[in-house]
């Protein structure tokens, strides 16, 4: 069965200065696992491959293979290491080396580019650039941003830290307020949505107080934004360049793991395995996946993203099944969403390369298993989609800017949605908020795991929902169980719904509160 990932301490401390996120986790059912480098892996990179299929359903043997990067047609394109490419040759696949692509050059930022106040953003920083320029931001904008030191990543000999900041108005403070994660670059070749995060946080920051939309978006979220979460990969050739990345994450000693970070993470059960897996490539967590989890663990996510490249494309779960997500209408819109903004403010052509519309099912596109948008979503009752920002994965750095004015209403109407739904506390009855869940009758599932939950520090949750009637239930452990019928969503900011449980040891019938 499943172990369940959990921080014992729920929330995370904060100082100006930036904090660590302490990584003794513990687990239900068995203790963390160290990480193994199998050794035929050890020295030789992972290599990108493409074969054909003669039928789509071979995707859901061949995902188990290797890493799957994207799938047009019956051509597959991906990575494997030796050990996969042995695998895979035994299994009868027949496929062609991808040769190296010409590098786009990886123009770098300038001296002094951290400090100048009209600072070009078609550059990409190199790693001291990026850690000063996160600093600086904290300490220029105090009252609304922290640093945080989620952990350390697997390099020992040139070793990295995760980092992310917090943008609200009261960032040390937990308040009724949704909380949104913003997350780049896992494959750390996948460079374009580095870029565009570090420039939503100056954003963000620089237009509070001046630009009304993004003042009550940061008033009323808590947004967690982590630029580069596989900076080894990133920054693999040294850390004054990204032009040798790699997509995956590297070993303590440096050199290419052929773990994928987006495959890393526990899975979801898939049809064929009622119990899922801790660990569905074979593969032990990796310290950028630990610290990923325990992250999740400690807030209470209700959307995040995650940013890639390689295609241009608004992918929405499932990834591991073919069912639909009992909120697939929902995952629908806020994908379209998306798509539609960034077409809109585009040349023809942008978001069209895997669909016209510019969404798709993960499943639908190809199958995966251990995916961070499945975790996210299946294991802690967030919802999150997989954005491909561009079809180019180490982008030129002169294209940088089009990829923000390209995108840039889209990650603000994003984090928007947040706010739309219904939203409220559960307390008990003495006015104490409570670890609740709440369940949208009739709508909610449990094999999907999609019931929504509530942060204990607060109570407050947020159901993110389409216009319409909804019947809730609320539960906490203790407590009496209470129904809320014919709740109304509208168009605009979330329906307001509080909810107070009787709780003692004695269990009596549900009552029905009226909305």
């Amino acid at each position: 069965m499943m172990s369940h990932f959990f921080l014992p301490d729920r929330r995370i401390s904060r100082t100006l200065a930036g904090v660590l996120l302490v990584m003794s986790t513990t687990f239900s059912g068995a203790a963390a696992t160290p990480i193994k480098v199998d050794t035929e892996d050890r020295a030789a990179a992972a290599t990108e491959i493409v074969l054909e299929i003669r039928d789509r359903d071979e995707l859901q043997r061949l995902t188990r293979l290797i890493s799957i990067d994207d799938v047009r047609g019956m051509t597959v394109r991906g990575s494997a290491t030796p050990s996969q490419l042995t695998r895979l040759r035994a299994a009868g696949y027949r496929w062609k080396v991808v040769p190296p692509a010409a590098k786009a050059d990886a123009v770098m930022c300038p001296d002094g580019w951290v400090e100048d106040e009209n600072r070009s953003w078609s550059c990409y920083p190199t790693w001291d650039q990026y850690t000063s320029i996160l600093n600086l931001f904290a300490t220029l904008h105090p009252e609304i941003c922290r640093l945080v030191d989620l952990g350390p990543t697997a390099n020992i000999v040139r070793p990295h830290r995760l980092l992310a900041v917090i943008i609200s108005d009261n960032p040390d403070v937990e308040e009724d307020e949704p909380e949104v994660l913003l997350t780049s670059s896992i494959h750390g070749d996948e460079t374009t949505g580095f870029v565009l995060t570090l420039r939503l946080i100056d954003h963000l920051l620089s237009e509070y107080g001046s630009d009304i939309d993004v003042t009550n978006l940061v008033d009323s979220t808590e947004i967690w934004i982590n630029p580069l979460a596989n900076p080894d990969g990133a920054y693999l050739g040294g850390d004054d360049t990204v032009a040798g990345a790699i997509r995956h994450y590297t070993t303590s000693s440096g050199t290419n793991s052929g773990v994928d970070g987006n495959r890393n993470f526990p899975s979801m059960p898939p049809e064929d395995d009622p119990n899922g897996s801790d660990h569905p490539d074979g593969r032990s967590w990796w310290p950028e996946t630990e610290v990923m989890m325990a992250l999740a663990a400690s807030e209470t996510f209700v959307l995040s993203a995650n940013f890639h490249g390689g295609a241009e494309v608004v992918n929405y779960p499932w990834d591991t099944v073919v069912r639909r997500h009992p909120d697939n209408a929902w995952f629908e819109d806020l994908s379209r969403d998306w798509a539609e903004l960034a077409q809109a403010d585009s040349p023809g052509g942008y978001m069209t390369s895997v669909t016209n519309d510019g969404i798709t099912n993960g499943y639908d596109w190809y199958q995966t298993f251990g995916s961070r948008q499945d975790y996210m979503t299946y294991f802690h009752g967030g919802r999150e989609l997989t954005i491909e920002l561009s079809t180019t994965k180490l982008l030129p750095a002169d294209e940088l800017d089009d990829m923000w004015q390209w995108n840039r209403r889209a990650l603000l109407d994003f984090i928007g949605h947040a706010h739309r739904g219904i939203r409220g506390v559960v307390t008990d009855q003495y006015g104490e908020p409570l670890a609740a869940t709440i369940e949208v009758m009739g709508l909610d599932t449990e094999i999907d795991s999609s019931t929504v939950r509530t942060d204990p520090d607060v109570g407050d949750f947020h159901r993110l929902l389409l216009p319409g009637l909804y019947n809730l239930e609320f539960r906490a452990v203790g407590c009496v169980a209470e129904t809320a019928l014919g709740v109304a969503v509208g168009d605009a900011a979330s329906t307001r719904f509080d909810a107070s449980l009787w709780c003692n040891r004695v269990l009596r019938p549900s009552r029905r509160i009226a909305p």
